[in-house]
């Protein structure tokens, strides 16, 4: 079953862009939904792990050590 839509010429443009060849509008509005759903569930766990100051601070410094070391070895 298909749904008439209307769309400002801004939104329509913008769908075009987008669309590739061998794609409807209905592939394009779907795969956009789909992708703003994947940020979303991603989104929630931001802020998940606080960490301290200085637990990041070391967490930093080990990152940069082991980069040293690997430098050193190629």
């Amino acid at each position: 079953m298909t749904k008439p839509v209307t769309l400002s010429n801004e939104a329509y443009e913008a769908l075009k862009k987008v669309k590739g060849k061998g794609m409807s509008f209905s592939d394009v509005v779907l795969k956009l939904i789909e992708h703003s759903n994947s940020e979303q569930d991603f989104n929630k766990f931001a802020g998940i792990l606080k960490a301290q100051a200085s637990e990041l601070e070391k967490f930093k410094v080990q990152i940069e050590e082991d980069r040293a070391r690997n430098v050193e070895k190629v």
